[in-house]
C-alpha cells in the first residue's frame, strides 16, 4: 500500500524502499535527521471525539516536521514505519496513509521508504524524516544563546494543551475557538518556513516547544549557564484561552511553535519577516546572565510549581 505514495524522483531519490530492500538518493552536504513516534494510547486515543485516521498520519508526519523547522532545515525524504493490528479496516489504514502522504507532499518531502508490521498491542507510528542546509552557518541550534538576547515565540500557544483537556473529557469541541484547540491538537502545523524565515534574517538559537515553552527555555539558556525572565503578560495565548490560562501556554506541551533568542536588532527583523509570512513572532522576555528561569507579571515575580512535561518523569 505505501508503494502508491512514493514520489520524488525529482528531489534525488534514486530507488524508493519498496523496489529495493533500502532507498538511495543523491546526497546533501548538510543533512539533517530527526525520528518521533506516536503510541496508542500514550500520544492519541481512537475513541477521542474528533479522532480520525488523516489527521493521526498528518500529525504522524507534523511532529517530525516540527524538529526538522526547530534546525531551520528543508524537509527531503521520509521512512515511515507502522506498527498495525490485524484488525484494522483497510479503508482506515488507507487513509492512515492518506494523510502521511497529504502532509509530505506539502511540505515538499519524498516518502522514500519504511516498513509495516502487525501488533497485537497498541499501535505504534514512527517516520523519519531527513532534510537539508546550505551551509553549516545557516543552521538553528538550542546553544549559543547571550545575556542581553530577546526571546520570541512563533503563533500561538495553550491551544494544544486546552484542546487535549476536551479531548480526554470525551467532550465534543461547542464553538469556534474550541475546534481550534482540537485541531491544534490533532493536527499541529509545523513551523517549516518560519524556520527557515528565522535564518534568513540572522537567527542562530532556537527550538520547537512540543514538550512546553518553560522546557525548551531552559534546553536554550542551560548551555550557556544563562537564564532568562519571561514577561506572563506578553504571552500570545491561543484565541478564547484567558489571561488566567496562561501556564497551559507556559507549561503544557504539544505546542509545535518554535522560540528563539537573538539580538534586539536581529529579533526586529525576524518579526518583520515572519509578519510578512502572516506567522506571528512575539517577543517574550529576555536572556539573563544569571542561571534559571524567572517569570513576571505585571512586573512582580510570580512562582511556578509544575514547569512542563519531562520524559519518564
Amino acid at each position: 500500500m505505501l508503494s502508491r505514495y512514493l514520489d520524488g524522483r525529482e528531489r534525488g531519490l534514486l530507488v524508493p524502499a519498496p523496489e529495493d530492500d533500502a532507498a538511495v538518493w543523491n546526497g546533501d552536504r548538510f543533512v539533517v535527521g530527526t525520528v518521533d513516534t506516536l503510541v496508542e494510547g500514550i500520544d492519541f486515543r481512537l475513541d477521542w471525539p474528533a479522532f480520525d485516521w488523516r489527521k493521526l498520519g498528518r500529525r504522524l508526519m507534523a511532529i517530525n516536521l516540527s524538529d526538522l523547522a526547530a534546525m531551520g532545515a528543508e524537509p527531503r525524504h521520509a521512512l515511515v514505519s507502522l506498527c498495525l493490528r490485524r484488525e484494522m479496516k483497510s479503508s482506515d489504514v488507507g487513509r492512515l496513509y492518506s494523510g502521511i502522504a497529504q502532509q509530505a507532499t506539502r511540505f515538499g518531502s519524498t516518502i522514500a521508504g519504511g516498513d509495516l508490521s502487525a501488533t497485537s498491542g497498541p499501535l505504534t507510528l514512527t517516520a523519519t524524516l531527513i532534510g537539508r542546509v546550505s551551509s553549516a552557518g545557516r543552521l538553528l541550534r538550542r546553544a549559543g544563546a547571550k545575556a542581553g538576547w530577546q526571546v520570541a515565540v512563533t503563533g500561538s500557544v495553550g491551544g494544544a494543551a486546552a484542546g487535549l483537556r476536551l479531548l480526554e473529557a470525551r467532550r465534543s469541541p461547542r464553538r469556534g475557538a474550541e475546534r481550534e484547540w482540537v485541531r491544534r491538537q490533532l493536527d499541529p502545523e509545523p513551523r517549516v518556513e518560519a524556520g527557515q524565515a528565522l535564518v534568513n534574517a540572522g537567527v542562530r538559537v532556537a527550538g520547537d516547544i512540543s514538550d512546553g515553552l518553560y522546557r525548551e527555555l531552559e534546553k536554550l539558556t542551560v548551555p550557556g549557564k544563562l537564564g532568562a525572565t519571561i514577561d506572563i503578560d506578553r504571552l500570545p495565548l491561543a484565541p478564547g484561552l484567558a489571561a488566567a490560562d496562561w501556564k497551559l501556554g507556559l507549561a503544557e506541551s504539544e505546542d509545535f511553535e518554535l522560540v528563539c533568542a537573538a539580538p534586539p536588532a536581529i529579533m526586529n527583523n525576524a518579526v518583520k519577516s515572519l509578519n510578512r509570512r502572516r506567522t506571528p513572532l512575539t517577543v517574550i522576555g529576555a536572556v539573563e546572565s544569571r542561571p534559571g528561569i524567572r517569570l513576571r507579571r505585571g512586573g512582580l515575580p510570580i512562582p511556578l510549581e509544575n514547569p512542563g512535561y519531562q520524559h519518564f518523569r
